[in-house]
């Protein structure tokens, strides 16, 4: 009975499908991130794009770098100095951090600049708005505003996703992230029981809780 209750309330029948969240949350904020990537840099919108000379690739003269640039310049710890550089290593951060998330590679390490990139994206949204106004509208409304109308509701989602998969990692199977442990793990593990039959009297073991742990102890 009391099995049954731990597996009931566990529900560790699951355990073979907890891949599937971060999976699919990297799946939606991997083409998000290169749609907004690409259009701050012009990707492939210049007049005079060459396919074989990279140089060309790029227009920082679109109106979404421009307009980006100009909502930079308007917070006051960058000001005009430095929004025109600062939306183009935005453009890459988004760039790069959708062709990793599409992989699984680094996801942990990646989420924490696009957190970041998320809270100055928050505080675009804010800038020239009373935030006590704007905290009571997502509060008043079934807890939140109207997705279709507020940007700043749409930054606190995306925050939350990447909050997400900084704490889940890129998820088992379908990552490099997971290949990479597996292999690194079982070369750590490989090198510690070759130690311990080198020496047999050191008290240095395998990790017991892992599954491909021995079961003889090193007396």
């Amino acid at each position: 009975m009391t099995k049954f209750l731990l597996g009931f309330f566990s529900f560790g029948w699951l355990r073979g499908l907890d891949f599937l969240p971060p999976l699919l949350l990297r799946l939606f904020l991997a083409p998000l991130l290169w749609v907004s990537g690409s259009r701050k840099l012009g990707l492939f919108t210049a007049d005079d794009t060459v396919w074989y000379n990279p140089l060309t690739w790029f227009n920082t003269d679109n109106p979404i770098h421009q307009a980006t640039t100009a909502g930079l310049a308007k917070v006051p710890f960058i000001g005009d100095a430095l929004s025109g550089v600062l939306t183009s290593s935005i453009g890459w951060l988004e760039i790069i951090g959708a062709f990793l998330l599409l992989i699984g590679f680094a996801v942990r390490w990646v989420s924490i600049p696009l957190l970041a990139l998320i809270v100055l994206t928050a505080l675009m949204a804010l800038n020239g708005q009373d935030i006590i106004a704007t905290l009571k509208e997502m509060l008043m409304t079934h807890g939140y505003t109207d997705m279709s109308s507020s940007d700043f509701s749409k930054t606190v989602v995306y925050f939350l996703m990447l909050l997400t998969l900084f704490f889940m990692g890129a998820g088992r199977f379908l990552s490099v992230d997971w290949f990479l442990y597996r292999r690194l793990n079982k070369k750590v593990i490989a090198g510690q029981q070759a130690k311990n039959m080198a020496h047999p009297h050191d008290n240095i073991k395998a990790d017991p809780f892992d599954l491909d742990n021995t079961t003889d102890e090193v007396k």
